[in-house]
């Protein structure tokens, strides 16, 4: 009974046995794939492919399809799209129906129309096509990298060769041949190289490829051969394939020419009139509202400024205690002790001491009442600065920051990822301009403009240090005794001016370095620091409290650590058939 089972089984398997070569046979496949590629003078590349398959009726009904690329990305990420032309297409020598299909990365070639193919058969199609840019130029040599056969064909290729003329017949000693065989990335060299002639070169493969493998063949010839791209080209080529690049480009064009046009509208100065020391501040100006005008915005040294004229004027005095790793400073409010006080200052000083108490710390914990008082103190300036003084035009400034968002956002819609370093360049370039614009758009009105003047003479007053160049100042009469009180007085407008060490060194050689050491302990406005010195002092009350002012109005938690710094807080393709 086991005999007999053996016998039936051998009997049932005889056929199969049979059958196998003729279905391994029956594999549809190419059996021959042959192009031949002509350089052409203007660097074009004419190539024509013979390709012979063997058709069984499985995949290759109605014929083949040929995907040819035609969009790569280069190392930076920017879209590079080369040309590609077809010319023709036979089957066994006469003109063949074809149609393409735009694909994700390039064009498909579908050969034959929607009648079926007589199989199994053996048909051999021709595609002559023509394509641009895909040579490489390089400082020593030029080059041809081409996929001859790339690695998307569906079926297995018994040959394939590769032959291929230069415009002019080059030495066979100036030209190298190479190549790669195998799957992507491979670096097979299943083939053979030849120059059989000046100019030309041929390839051979020396076994088959399975599916998904691919031949790439190289080239190198002298320079001069072929022209290069021009630099035009170049650019050119580059904003054609990255529209997105383009269009912020574009947006870049329309904010400068939109920014210059509404600067030579608003935002030009009046001339300023002739410079002469003065020895007094203007009447009815505070030292913030004098650096407010002259810078037209806000900051920190307003704020100390006028602060520091309060206590100077006996509103506030201010202590400063020495710390292991960090001063603490506390305002304490005092009984009024004169009425001048302009109503910026009385804003500030108002919001500072809103809860009811007579001391304050600059403390991050008291945040919220130093953010307080710069905001009441920043609208209090501009409703007295702006716009009788100057005009900021932030409309337009809005305007420009609008244009920079639509064209930044239009751009990245349209670049569908490519060309990104260029867009991001032009967005820099945008935000920059925007910001230099809302500076230099901010323009004082004729009344400010001759204040600014005055300021100016101001600021040349204090910020002198030297006894000759004192008396050398222009001005219409000579600068007034230096004492203590004057000193003092002044003093806050050097601050707002940052000539507080020059102005402290003039009261120096004024009164003698011993007169002004006195001077600094007798004044009950302010106590603490390390030093005994005026030098000293100057550089405390000046930059050492608007720092202190900028650290404690910002709250804890308000920013992270990470990233923070001290004293912060919290050609190719494939086919197959069809």
């Amino acid at each position: 009974m086991k005999s007999l089972s053996m016998k039936s089984l051998l009997a049932l398997l005889w056929p199969l046995a049979l059958l196998l070569p003729v279905a391994i046979h029956a594999q549809e496949r190419i059996l021959a794939y042959d192009s031949a590629i002509a350089v052409q003078a203007d660097g074009s590349l004419e190539v024509t492919e013979r390709i012979t398959v063997r058709a069984e009726g499985d995949r290759i009904r109605r014929g083949i399809y040929r995907d040819f690329p035609t969009r790569y990305r280069d190392r930076y990420g920017n879209r590079v799209v080369v040309d590609f032309e077809m010319l023709d297409v036979a089957r066994d020598g006469r003109p063949e129906p074809w149609f393409t299909e735009r694909k994700a990365n390039g064009v498909r070639i579908n050969t034959g129309n929607d009648a079926l193919l007589p199989v199994p058969a053996d048909y051999t199609y021709t595609l002559r096509y023509r394509t641009t840019r895909q040579l490489g130029f390089f400082a020593d040599h030029d080059e041809l990298y081409w996929n001859a056969i790339g690695t998307g064909w569906a079926f297995p290729i018994e040959r394939g060769t590769v032959q291929l003329r230069l415009p002019q017949p080059v030495p066979i000693a100036a030209l190298r041949a190479g190549g790669f065989t195998g799957a992507q990335g491979a670096t097979g060299q299943a083939f053979m190289a030849s120059l059989p002639a000046p100019g030309s070169a041929r390839w051979q493969l020396t076994q088959p490829l399975a599916p998904g493998e691919g031949f790439t063949i190289v080239l190198s010839f002298p320079k001069g051969l072929v022209p290069a791209p021009t630099r035009t080209q170049r650019v050119r080529w580059f904003f054609r394939d990255n529209r997105g690049a383009l269009l912020a480009l574009l947006g870049l064009l329309v904010l400068s020419g939109y920014c210059l046009r509404r600067w030579r509208q608003l935002g030009r100065d009046p001339r300023p009139g002739i410079i002469i020391a003065r020895y007094e501040p203007p009447a009815g100006h505070s030292p913030a509202g004098l650096r407010y005008l002259r810078r037209m915005g806000y900051d920190t040294r307003c704020f100390s400024s006028d602060l520091l004229a309060l206590a100077v004027a006996g509103e506030v005095r201010i202590q400063r205690q020495d710390k292991l790793l960090k001063d603490a400073w506390t305002l304490q409010r005092q009984a009024p002790a004169t009425a001048h006080a302009t109503g910026p200052q009385r804003a500030l000083l108002d919001r500072l001491f809103r809860g009811g108490g007579d001391e304050l710390a600059l403390a991050s914990r008291n945040a919220t009442t130093l953010q307080a008082a710069q905001a009441a103190h920043t609208a209090a300036l501009k409703a007295q600065y702006q716009p009788s003084l100057f005009r900021s035009n932030g409309r337009s400034v809005v305007a420009a920051a609008a244009i920079d968002a639509v064209a930044t956002a239009l751009a990245l819609l349209a670049s569908g990822g490519a060309g990104l370093p260029a867009i991001l360049a032009c967005t820099l370039l945008m935000t920059a301009v925007v910001i230099a614009f809302a500076r230099l758009v901010k323009a004082p009105t004729p009344a400010g403009r001759a204040l600014l003047d005055q300021i100016e003479g101001l600021k040349l007053y204090l910020g002198v240090a030297e006894r000759d160049e004192l008396a050398r100042l222009p001005g219409p009469e000579a600068a007034p005794p230096l004492d203590a009180e004057r000193y003092q007085r002044l003093l806050p407008y050097a601050v707002a001016l940052e000539v507080e060490e020059a102005w402290t060194r003039q009261f120096t050689l004024a009164v003698g370095a011993a007169a002004a050491a006195a001077s600094t302990a007798a004044m009950t406005w302010y106590s603490g620091g390390r030093g005994g010195d005026l030098g000293s002092f100057a550089s405390a009350i000046g930059s050492s409290l608007s720092s202190q002012i900028a650290a404690s109005s910002s709250p804890p938690g308000s920013s992270s650590g990470s990233g923070g710094s001290s004293g912060g807080g919290g050609g190719g393709g494939g086919g197959g058939g069809r």
